[in-house]
């Protein structure tokens, strides 16, 4: 990872500005709906090496270019001081400078406060791009879809999809967690069974209201998930918890002595 990798992450790796996020070079390429994109560039205005704005991009996946936007640091931050630094007695304009095999903020860095500014001017910006999709009409609970990591740590991250399924229960909706039935029934390890149990997964989502996407880390199947959910106009909801171990849950034993 460079370091305009680390910072373009820093603004979008957690999919709520833009979904599945890509990283390469200088650029970050997401998606905003099921036919517009976005790509977000850190650009020179005026010095070689000096990268003092965002270019913000929105792309119809087969038009093209739709609207550009720069976003200049020295706008939204203004003059920057340098404390304790006499060679900056009025200041610094934010930009990232490349010099001798090194890129780094030249004397002054963002804080979460400062790339909270930055987020909220992209948020304005792209907003009336975003498809307005009418919510699914229904009555009572909505049907949730639980998304979340599946593979590696199989058995944690099964116990933690159901833990958000109960939370979901528990909040008065129904969830719909494919980590509780499809392993059951699907071998991992079988190629065929493991494809037939993601295009169900997908067929159980394209039925639900909406999908809640838990979790650090947006693996492959969860990126074919949300962009199913995407094209079929299903509202997205991300979580920030990561995948943690969880506490067996209580057996609750019925009558007679059988566990439930």
């Amino acid at each position: 990872m460079n370091f305009f990798e680390g910072e373009l992450r820093k603004l979008f790796g957690d999919g709520k500005i833009i979904s599945t996020p890509s990283f390469t070079g200088l650029a970050c390429l997401g998606t905003l709906d099921k036919d517009l994109r976005i790509r977000a560039q850190f650009v020179t205005t005026g010095y070689a090496d000096h990268y003092d704005a965002l270019k913000l991009t929105v792309l119809n996946r087969t038009d093209g270019p739709v609207d550009t936007l720069l976003l200049r640091f020295r706008d939204i931050w203004g003059r920057k001081p340098v404390p304790g630094n006499p060679n900056f007695p009025s200041g610094v304009s934010p930009h990232i400078w490349t010099c001798d095999g090194r890129t780094e903020w030249y004397a002054w860095s963002p804080a979460q406060a400062d790339r909270g500014q930055l987020i909220q001017q992209i948020q304005q910006y792209l907003e009336p791009f975003r498809e307005r999709t009418p919510e699914r009409g229904h009555d009572g609970p909505k049907l949730v879809y639980i998304c979340a990591p599946l593979r590696g740590d199989v058995a944690n991250n099964i116990e933690f999809a159901q833990q958000k399924a109960q939370e979901v229960f528990q909040s008065g909706d129904i969830p719909v967690c494919p980590h509780i039935t499809l392993p059951s029934n699907a071998d991992p390890a079988c190629s065929v069974q493991d494809e037939a149990a993601r295009e169900m997964g997908l067929r159980l989502l394209e039925s639900c209201h909406q999908i809640n996407v838990y979790g650090s880390t947006i693996t492959e199947g969860m990126r074919a998930e949300i962009r199913r959910a995407q094209d079929q106009g299903i509202p997205i909801v991300f979580g920030q918890e990561p995948p943690q171990r969880v506490r067996p849950r209580k057996q609750i034993v019925r009558k007679g002595g059988h566990e439930r």
